[in-house]
């Protein structure tokens, strides 16, 4: 019982700083007219929510940090955010054909191969933010450490997509905590089980 305060002070510490984070997120967003604020505001987000995760710094200067990513990598993240949305878009449309063609045994089996590389486009989509967070790298470079994550971490990758899948339930059955800390939330989780498989950060680092 005796840990229980401190426990309780840091349970309530944490969830102040992901509601701050899931406002500064929707402020940043609109800021930049939606579609060039989110993906920038998304990178910010999982900028601060790593310097918290993995070098365990309660003193971090949220505002601060969030608006110097949201700036330095304004165009970078939405220029992969453009290659990350042209490929999904690719994907689907893909589903969306095949579906219109006559059914068959090579069309079944192309509809599972897309299938497949749209499971891989998610858990891609998952851990590119948190890949762009930590590595200081091209567009190239984002995407073949996240394939190699997705590849290397399998476990990893799977408790992530069933833990992603778990909180959109509970987000379904209470919408409220959406505009609250929803993405905050999200965030959170995809950065702390990510944490798992990136190289640790020194104190110094930023």
């Amino acid at each position: 019982m005796t840990g229980l305060p401190e426990w309780y002070m840091r349970f309530g510490n944490w969830i102040l700083k992901l509601l701050i984070l899931n406002i500064l997120w929707f402020m940043f967003t609109l800021l930049g007219l939606v579609i060039f604020g989110l993906f920038p505001a998304t990178v910010a987000l999982f900028a601060v929510i790593r310097k918290l995760v993995m070098q365990k710094d309660d003193d971090v200067p949220i505002f601060q940090l969030f608006w110097s990513t949201y700036k330095s990598d304004f165009v970078k993240s939405n220029c992969l955010g453009i290659v990350v949305l042209i490929i999904g878009t690719i994907l689907f449309a893909d589903i969306y054909i095949l579906k219109q063609l006559d059914p068959g045994i090579m069309n079944q089996f192309l509809l599972i191969i897309v299938f497949l590389l749209i499971v891989v486009y998610m858990a891609l989509f998952t851990y590119i933010f948190p890949v762009f967070v930590h590595y200081d790298t091209n567009i190239l470079g984002y995407f073949k450490y996240t394939i190699i994550l997705i590849i290397g971490r399998p476990f990893h990758t799977i408790f992530m997509m069933v833990s992603i899948v778990a909180l959109m339930y509970v987000l379904r059955w209470m919408p409220g905590l959406i505009p609250v800390c929803g993405f905050s939330i999200f965030a959170f989780l995809v950065m702390k089980i990510s944490s798992m498989s990136l190289p640790r950060m020194n104190n110094n680092e930023v």
